[in-house]
């Protein structure tokens, strides 16, 4: 609580310089603190336009972005531990410059971020797998991209090299973003669970292609490198080392964006197909080094060489309110398929619907109603009988929400979840009913 209380009061400190940057309305009239307050308001950023020199520097081909989330939730019913309040945060900052602006190189872009995160998480109180809050892990300070993105061909071509973080491009959709579950938000979760699929806010060496032939159709391909030491946190992002025998991640996929271009008239969908395989190293769930039982053995796992699966998303909007673009109702669907002889989570399926400016004269708030559902691996099931523990089967995450868009820079979201057989119903916690909130802010 005293960081929280910290860090309002240096927040209003800064809104405080904010103000007096963005108080002059014309040469001779200094503005009443009324219209300071009102221009500050009513801007894009918390921090203003910097006095001009925000718009100046975007205009010279430098932009910065930085955003502030905080997830407060709590479990009021069940878990191991009800009635506990959890707080996390991230706090990221992002800045790209245009070459082409700085340097007259066409079509050239270079990226850095970076982000400190802090907080507990609530499902180490609930004991379930999939995180109630998407803005949890690696709280520290940490570096995340560095790359220098290439477009050419009238942007029919893209190439991105780097340090790169593979959910970015890959298995994502800004639909799963209305969410705060970690089973939806960001990309589905059984991705970074089951191998070394990096996600915000880790980075790791890698580069991507994407071809955009037609409208309609997009195709894009990944390679990256398999090191997970480079999440470790005493690195704080910033190993750049290449280690060979890590392996590495081959990624497709494949878009068909109905009614994506500018001058379309039906309603958007996107439908997508990801396939992937990584050359790394994998222990099997089940086998010992012989194909027998490694718990009635006690030999070392088999060693399995490669992993591998598909993707698939689905969205439609099946509904937009007159004379907008954007506003209407979409649902969506994923599913991931991996072999579960060494993946934990080898069926796994997101659900969601969303509608946007549901209701009149909130054209800019999102609500949204998720299901997320993991299905455990039999083989480790195997190994789960034969070892004397308790199976696990599945869990599920039910998720409504609504994002209340204050202004253009702050938000508000309330939330609950309630998750059924946490962790795979292996203990005895029952289900759990989650509440609590998101606040966001641009600076």
């Amino acid at each position: 609580m005293k960081k929280i209380i910290t860090f309002s009061i240096v927040f209003l400190l800064i809104a405080n310089c904010a103000f007096a940057q963005e108080a002059i309305i014309s040469p001779s009239k200094p503005a009443t603190l009324f219209q300071q307050l009102k221009s500050w308001w009513s801007g894009e950023y918390f921090f203003g336009n910097w006095g001009g020199k925000r718009k100046e520097l975007s205009e010279r081909g430098v932009d910065f972005t930085s955003t502030y989330v905080t997830d407060l939730l709590t479990n009021v019913h069940g878990g191991i531990r009800k009635n506990r309040f959890r707080y996390d945060s991230s706090l990221g900052l992002d800045i790209n410059v245009d070459l082409e602006k700085v340097f007259a190189l066409n079509g050239l872009q270079f990226h850095i971020s970076g982000v400190y995160r802090e907080g507990k998480n609530l499902s180490g109180d609930i004991g379930n797998r999939f995180p109630p809050s998407s803005i949890y892990g690696s709280e520290y300070v940490q570096l995340y991209n560095l790359y220098l993105e290439q477009e050419m061909f009238q942007d029919k071509v893209s190439l991105k090299v780097g340090r790169l973080g593979t959910g970015d491009d890959f298995a994502q959709s800004p639909l799963y973003g209305t969410f705060l579950t970690n089973s939806i938000d960001g990309c589905p979760i059984s991705l970074p669970i089951n191998f070394f699929f990096t996600v915000y806010p880790t980075a790791t060496w890698g580069a991507r292609l994407k071809l955009k032939p037609a409208n309609a159709f997009v195709w894009q391909g990944g390679i990256y490198h398999q090191d997970s030491g480079v999440s470790r946190e005493a690195a704080h992002g910033a190993d750049l080392t290449w280690r060979s025998n890590k392996g590495i991640l081959f990624i497709q996929e494949f878009s068909f964006l109905p009614n994506q271009y500018a001058e379309a008239e039906g309603l958007p969908g996107n439908y997508k197909l990801g396939v992937f395989y990584s050359t790394g190293r994998f222990k099997d769930l089940y086998a010992d080094e012989n194909g027998g039982s490694y718990a009635s053995t006690g030999l070392l796992q088999k060693r399995r060489y490669g992993n591998y699966g598909l993707y698939l998303h689905a969205d439609q909007m099946l509904y937009r309110e007159p004379d907008s673009k954007d506003q209407g109702f979409t649902p969506f669907f994923v599913v991931v398929l991996q072999p579960s002889d060494m993946n934990e989570l080898p069926l796994f399926i997101d659900l969601g619907l969303t509608y946007k400016g549901l209701i009149p004269g909130r054209d800019n708030d999102v609500a949204g109603i998720g299901l997320a559902y993991g299905k455990w691996s039999r083989q480790l099931n195997k190994h789960h009988s034969d070892a004397g523990e308790e199976k696990q089967t599945f869990e599920t995450v039910i998720e409504a929400t609504y994002k209340i868009a204050i202004n253009q820079w702050l938000y508000f979201q309330p939330d609950i979840q309630y998750i059924i057989n946490p962790n795979g119903g292996n203990q005895d916690t029952g289900n759990a009913l989650v509440t609590g909130a998101r606040i966001g802010i641009t600076f």
